[in-house]
């Protein structure tokens, strides 16, 4: 496999989770397999940026989610 073809199977992997609805535990799931991933050295350099980029939106729609969930405790215990 080219190092073109890998960085082309990560760009659609990011459109397809666009598309998908994941849950909070699916992200953590994608954020351990990356942090095993690279610490195992299966992800060459060149594709660094393309699963750094998965990898923070993935720490993104966590705290979205944590977030989104404060506020709807914080909205409880105003009324």
């Amino acid at each position: 496999m080219t190092f073109g073809k890998e960085c082309d199977i990560m760009k659609e992997l990011l459109e397809k989770i666009d598309e998908q609805n994941f849950m909070v535990n699916d992200y953590h799931t994608i954020i351990k397999i990356i942090d095993a991933s690279l610490s195992r050295g299966a992800i060459r350099s060149n594709e660094c940026v393309t699963v750094g980029k998965l990898y923070e939106k993935c720490v993104f729609m966590i705290n979205k989610h944590n977030k989104e969930n404060d506020n709807a405790r914080l909205s409880e215990t105003d009324n």
